[in-house]
């Protein structure tokens, strides 16, 4: 649920899982015009249950029935994705949100051919494809606030890479890390943008007033992109809410 509450009993959970199909999920390399098949055999579900005392439970109830409703504060992911046609050196203003402002966005670039799924190519393999600017236009103002002129080929990319551990919120700890090295960033697959558009973006136990705004995304370019074109993946977080009534009954509060 993303996030650190444990679900009350008498819960009816329900995950469904819809595949993709399987020249997005199996990459292999060097094996010419084989075809491979995903195939699931078997599913687990690992789940962690608490004990309560008879006492404890009694007073939890009595505590759901009084209070009418239980809250669940928690973060919702949302995708989207743009196409950018070859032979251009930038990708115009899109709006990608156009309702509540979300806490940060993520976003990264990857051919079509990869992102339509292909045995040969990984849909996860981000690269710079010559980016030189990022965009990022919300309630009347921009991120980063200035150009940052990336130049990947001549090493001109530090900028971008601190502000992804910033947002990821690895700068201001010394005991988490994502494991994404400079040269990672740089060209191997790791080439990930992230944006802090809330002050409170990496502490899930605050929420912000709900700030209705379009949210779009700009990039340039220093050299065409690629035959093809390329896909925008952008990842963002919302603020949302899960309310269970005494009946166990889930309510969704967000707007997005």
């Amino acid at each position: 649920m993303n996030q650190e509450r444990v679900l009350l009993n008498g819960c009816n959970l329900k995950l469904t899982a819809y595949p993709n199909k399987s020249e997005f999920l199996v990459e292999a390399y060097n094996h010419g015009n084989q075809r491979f098949k995903f195939n699931v055999r078997d599913v687990y579900a690992l789940v962690n249950e608490f004990d309560l005392t008879d006492g404890l439970s009694n007073e939890l109830e009595r505590a759901v029935i009084e209070n009418k409703m239980v809250q669940y504060p928690m973060i919702s992911p949302q995708v989207r994705t743009f196409y950018i046609d070859p032979n251009r050196f930038d990708a115009p203003a899109n709006t990608l949100f156009t309702s509540k402002m979300p806490r940060r966005i993520f976003l990264g670039l990857v051919s079509s051919e990869a992102y339509n799924g292909s045995f040969g190519t990984s849909p996860f393999d981000f690269k710079p494809y010559g980016i030189t600017d990022v965009h990022v236009d919300y309630c009347g103002q921009t991120l980063p606030g200035r150009p940052m002129d990336l130049d990947f080929d001549n090493n001109k990319f530090i900028e971008a890479y601190v502000q992804l551990q910033e947002t990821l919120g690895h700068t201001r700890n010394n005991f988490s890390c994502n494991s994404i090295d400079v040269g990672m960033f740089r060209n191997k697959g790791f080439t990930i943008f992230g944006f802090e558009l809330s002050p409170v973006a990496v502490n899930n136990s605050i929420f912000e007033l709900v700030r209705q705004t379009n949210v779009s995304v700009r990039l340039n370019f220093k050299e065409r992109t690629p035959a093809g074109g390329l896909y925008c993946v952008v990842y963002a977080e919302f603020d949302q809410i899960l309310n269970l009534d005494p009946l166990r009954n889930p309510m969704i509060e967000s707007i997005v």
